[in-house]
């Protein structure tokens, strides 16, 4: 790099380097500015597609991370107040309809299935926080929350978070269809 005046002249390598360095920065400005003018215009859409992403990583993570742990998931499941066969059953069953559930939030055509699927897999999992929070079984089952290190008021707390997020993605995902339907119906009209 030689300065020349009050300019610097760079050399083809740093040239080209600056230049990457500033296209780079504008494609994610652009990409940015894009999500931000999306969200403006469609903003029910916007958190339909938040919520369906959140879900998506969600399952996919804690349904891999039992994968990825099995012996130590396994171990758990057996701790738990109920016959050590069912525990070794669910061992297998969870993480499978985890990572299920997960991949049905990729397909536009098998989303709402993921969020009603979440919506039952929550109230399922509330109610056994429940039952264990009070003692149904004279002590907590075991300090093993593999996904979250959290207790287990605050798992219940979580669980309610995300079965209100279900929810609310549910009667969003029928209202943009709703409209959606209506906008073809007056284009078809006309």
């Amino acid at each position: 790099m030689k300065e020349n005046g009050k300019y610097r002249q760079h050399d083809g390598i740093a040239a080209a380097n600056i230049v990457q360095g500033l296209r780079s920065r504008s494609w994610l400005g652009r990409k940015f500015t894009g999500a931000v003018s999306y969200s403006r215009k469609h903003p029910q859409e916007f958190v339909l597609q938040v919520l369906t992403y959140a879900l998506l990583c969600l399952w996919i993570y804690v349904g891999s991370k039992k994968v990825f742990t099995y012996a130590e998931f396994r171990a758990s499941m057996i701790r738990q107040p109920f016959a050590d066969q069912y525990g070794i059953m669910l061992s297998y069953i969870l993480p499978a309809v985890e990572l299920a559930t997960g991949i049905l939030f990729i397909f536009e055509g098998t989303k709402r299935l993921g969020f009603w699927l979440t919506l039952i897999l929550m109230l399922v999992f509330s109610g056994y926080v429940i039952l264990a929070l009070r003692d149904t079984w004279g002590n907590i089952p075991c300090d093993c929350i593999l996904e979250f290190p959290i207790s287990w008021k605050a798992h219940l707390w979580v669980n309610g978070l995300i079965t209100i997020a279900c929810i609310v993605a549910l009667l969003l995902d029928r209202k943009i269809k709703i409209s959606h339907q209506r906008k073809l119906m007056t284009k078809l009209g006309s």
